[in-house]
């Protein structure tokens, strides 16, 4: 079936995480608080094994969890330039698909998007059901929500956030009855942190099993949130993780990660995504086909020193840690 037909259907017939294939028996995500773990655990045991988490009480500190529910609050302290904004789903994936799927979905993803005055944008929040959002909003100079970057920061245990390599430190997505697509990060961690409004998250490993299912997907459909499993029988055997992201948690979301995210209701609500770069040893681990595929893709770019780097440091450094978990057994768990 060709892609835009299949975008032609009622859009709640489709932007539902339940349609994924064995949703009713996803596992949990753990949870930990912001206020009773350091920097040190938490890299040893999330960051440094390429695990996520949900972070309790991550962001309640912020000025923006407690500003930013109002949307007078966001009109007065910000500029009213223009932001782009789409109101129906789009794929995330369309780079891996058949050049054909590729081009049809990009013609789609291209009538989607349009630009909006902030203000007008803040203004049609107040009113409807319909899905509107403004992705990836940054406070970069000029931009409409620069004047409120103080309003937001680190975690209680990493209260400043090291240099991202390819994002900025913090975006925004501001929307109503949002969907964001399957989809993953390849580079930079990220700490998903709900401001307002709560959020469903499904996330799947950048291991085989994932990819071995997920790969015919995008490549013979291009998209991945209503996936028929008659047709692509590989998906009937995956079992996401999922969790809920409530105001002032963050959940962790490490590098090459697989994860779609649905808001909780139809009403107002703000994402920011707070980032820091990836260890080179989670990086460079080419044991997940999704980092295979990614270095590869910069192996004849000016990156390509970088890439090697990072592939060699991973190896030595699983080298190194099976050594010291051959000489002491106790630290093999680190």
């Amino acid at each position: 079936m060709p892609p835009i037909t299949e975008l032609d259907r009622p859009a709640t017939k489709f932007w539902n995480l339940s349609r994924f294939p064995n949703h009713p028996q996803a596992g949990p995500v753990e949870v930990i608080d912001a206020l009773t773990i350091s920097r040190e655990e938490f890299d040893r045991r999330y960051v440094n094994r390429n695990q996520p988490c949900l972070v309790k009480n991550a962001v309640k500190h912020w000025p923006a969890f407690h500003k930013w529910n109002q949307l007078d609050y966001l009109k007065e302290h910000s500029r009213n330039t223009a932001v782009v904004v789409r109101s129906q789903i789009v794929s995330e994936v369309i780079g891996w698909s058949k050049p054909e799927v590729k081009a049809a979905l990009t013609e789609y993803a291209n009538t989607v998007y349009r630009e909006m005055p902030f203000h007008e944008f803040l203004d049609g929040l107040s009113h409807g059901s319909e899905p509107l959002v403004a992705d990836s909003c940054r406070f970069s100079e000029g931009s409409a929500i620069e004047p409120m970057k103080d309003d937001v920061g680190g975690l209680p245990f990493m209260p400043q956030l090291s240099k991202s390599r390819h994002y900025p430190p913090h975006r925004s997505f501001l929307y109503r009855n949002s969907y964001t697509d399957w989809h993953f990060h390849v580079t930079d961690e990220t700490f998903m942190a709900q401001v307002v409004g709560a959020k469903e998250v499904l996330l799947l490993p950048p291991d085989e099993t994932s990819w071995r299912a997920l790969q015919p997907v995008i490549e013979e459909a291009g998209y991945l949130y209503d996936i028929d499993t008659q047709r692509f029988p590989g998906t009937q055997g995956l079992h996401a993780m999922r969790t809920v992201v409530e105001p002032g948690d963050a959940l962790y979301i490490p590098v090459y990660w697989w994860h779609a995210v649905q808001s909780m209701d139809d009403e107002f609500g703000v994402t920011v995504a707070a980032t820091f770069p990836t260890p080179l040893h989670v990086s460079g681990d080419i044991r997940s086909p999704i980092a295979r595929r990614v270095l590869r893709t910069y192996l004849y770019s000016r990156y390509a020193p970088l890439v090697l780097g990072a592939v060699a440091y991973s190896m030595a450094y699983r080298l190194l840690r099976n050594l010291i978990s051959f000489g002491a057994p106790g630290d093999a768990r680190r």
